[in-house]
């Protein structure tokens, strides 16, 4: 027999064979098991946030009350009141999805749910401009009311959507009431409200985009 006549070994015959159906199809399974887990797990972790956001709200309002002035009782007691009708809708997104830890349907809606009350949280938090700040308060303490629970929230929510929807409506109306009020220093107060707030949202935008999709076989880490 020539040198050149080798016959094929049954490794290499292994080695040349066509994958397995079967095989790729549980791998894809594989993943796809695992990306529901990871939205699951996700999805969980943003509404158990809703305990420890109420937290900081309800502390940060006590703060504002207590240092903000310039507002009367009944304007004080308004500003409570909705603030703390957001925090029991939270509370409430949180202990209805207790009840749906393992399921993504009511998760998903329980997530929906909560990022509207934090909309309409935010537009709560932002109408303290107005009914509590005052007509013309130092800069630095609007500026703090704006810019404090949008910054704490950020870490605690890790929801993007959510986190928008309650910086929005912070940022215009307590740039609404640097104009309408006519605040000492109203430019400055303007601008440094705008480039913080802004910088949030650019972080926020960036962050989405930095997450670099892999392969589905390659996304099981």
């Amino acid at each position: 027999m020539a040198l050149t006549d080798i016959q094929e070994s049954p490794i290499g015959r292994r080695a040349s064979r066509p994958p397995d159906p079967g095989a790729l199809s549980a791998l894809s399974r594989l993943s796809q098991i695992h990306t529901e887990t990871s939205e699951t797990a996700k999805l969980g972790r943003f509404l158990r946030s809703a305990l420890s956001a109420s937290a900081v709200l309800m502390a940060l309002g006590a703060l504002a009350v207590a240092f903000a002035g310039g507002a009367s009782l009944k304007q004080e007691f308004a500003w409570s009141l909705l603030v703390l009708a957001g925090v029991g809708a939270m509370l409430r997104s949180y202990i209805k999805s207790t009840a749906q830890a393992f399921d993504r349907a009511p998760l998903r809606e329980a997530a929906k749910d909560l990022r509207a009350v934090l909309f309409y949280t935010g537009f709560a938090w932002g109408a303290g401009a107005f009914l509590l700040l005052g007509d013309n308060p130092l800069p630095i303490m609007g500026l703090c009311f704006a810019v404090a629970p949008s910054v704490i929230l950020l870490p605690l929510l890790r929801d993007k959507t959510a986190n928008l929807f309650f910086i929005a409506p912070v940022t215009i109306l307590t740039a609404a009431a640097v104009i309408l009020e006519r605040w000492g220093g109203a430019p400055v107060a303007l601008v440094m409200l705008l480039v913080v707030q802004g910088s949030i949202v650019a972080g926020l935008a960036l962050a989405g985009r930095a997450r670099q999709s892999l392969p589905a076989g390659l996304s099981l880490r």
